[in-house]
């Protein structure tokens, strides 16, 4: 991706309402971010701009560079695709469990695929986006630790490591994108892949 990073002298925000300047930054990234969901990598300030009516100079009155703007676009997804949300009740058996945690991640992972050539690409290009997709892995490698803590506590740390590990993979967006775009599997084929997965990592830990 050929980040359209233009390193302009910075327009000083023109004296409007705080609010009005808060809805023109919200008009770029949800344009930015409309761009990116039908798989443009790397979308260009022109259609941007244009999407959200207003001036390519206008962008760069409240981002720096379009690397700046793709990273707020960025900040968004996570925080709308992974954020707080539904857990598995402690009650439920493993199965019930599995089935939940599938169905949660499956649903948001689905809703990223679009535009996940866009997130990994800016994560390589990026120190701020790497950040903040390791902060998403570290959040998740945590739930999950939690999540199946009854079955991961009788286990040794050598194989609760190797078993939280195998879990925080297979609830990637990597694996999704690898279940669905590349295995071409249907949605519930592809959760029916990832349930296999999780139960085999978790009951084969259980009986070494």
């Amino acid at each position: 991706m050929d980040v359209e990073v233009l390193h302009r002298q910075v327009m000083p925000h023109p004296a409007v309402n705080g609010s009005r300047v808060a809805r023109t930054r919200d008009a770029i990234v949800t344009s930015a971010l409309s761009l990116a969901s039908t798989g443009e990598v790397a979308p260009i300030v022109r259609d941007i701009a244009r999407m959200a009516g207003v001036s390519a100079r206008t962008v760069f009155q409240h981002f720096a560079d379009t690397a700046e703007l793709y990273v707020a676009v960025l900040d968004r997804v996570l925080a709308a695709e992974f954020g707080d949300g539904p857990e598995p009740s402690a009650a439920l058996p493993l199965e019930g469990r599995i089935q939940f945690v599938v169905d949660r991640g499956s649903e948001r992972h689905e809703r990223l695929l679009s535009m996940w050539t866009f997130v990994e690409t800016l994560q390589h290009r990026s120190v701020p986006a790497a950040d903040m997709v390791a902060q998403l892995y570290a959040t998740n490698q945590v739930n999950l630790a939690r999540w199946f803590d009854r079955e991961l506590a009788g286990l040794s740390a050598e194989q609760r490591g190797r078993t939280l590990n195998a879990l925080v993979l297979a609830f990637s967006p990597e694996s999704w994108v690898v279940l669905r775009q590349r295995l071409g599997l249907s949605a519930e084929r592809a959760r029916d892949e990832l349930r296999f997965v999780v139960g085999s990592a978790l009951n084969g830990a259980a009986r070494r």
